[in-house]
């Protein structure tokens, strides 16, 4: 009996420590976003995008306050980076050994994920071959960073180096 209540502590400070750095990796995430615009490469980044479709499928037309939607964009964005790290968390031992490159996998695969499975599917953004190449380029970019931090931030977080 001890046992599985350790192996549900364990279980439970990975998920935790994955939802963590899943949220704070996703701040870097957001900075290549910001500097993918900043250059010109992206006017509308896809996580506000998503979202003002989602709310827009909600509310219909209404118009939502510029500072409510601004707040809403940014929370279903780092609630979806927080969620990626939980799953993280969940398939870390799958993952190659190092840090790294378990993050830049994960990461890529998130993206993948989204962008070429679950967002084009439910209608809330085009395909890669149907957006701009700088575009999907900051994208693809982002999400190296988010993998990679998130990797780095989760192995601190548990003190897990290599696969469980």
């Amino acid at each position: 009996m001890w046992i599985a209540i350790a192996r549900e502590e364990e279980t439970m400070r990975r998920v935790i420590g994955g939802a963590l750095a899943g949220l704070l990796a996703t701040a870097p995430m957001t900075a290549v976003i910001y500097a993918g615009r900043r250059a010109g490469l992206l006017w509308n980044p896809p996580p506000r995008q998503i979202t003002g479709r989602v709310l827009q499928r909600i509310r219909g037309r209404g118009r939502m306050p510029r500072p409510a939607f601004q707040a809403s964009w940014l929370a279903a964005h780092f609630g979806y980076g927080s969620a990626a790290g939980v799953v993280y968390s969940l398939v870390r031992r799958l993952l190659p050994g190092r840090p790294v490159l378990a993050g830049l996998t994960f990461g890529e695969g998130v993206w993948a994920a989204s962008y070429l499975g679950l967002m084009p599917e439910m209608r809330l953004y085009p395909r890669p071959q149907q957006d701009t190449g700088s575009r999907t380029a900051v994208m693809i970019a982002a999400h190296a960073v988010y993998g990679v931090a998130l990797a780095e931030l989760f192995t601190r977080l548990t003190g897990r180096r290599t696969r469980p």
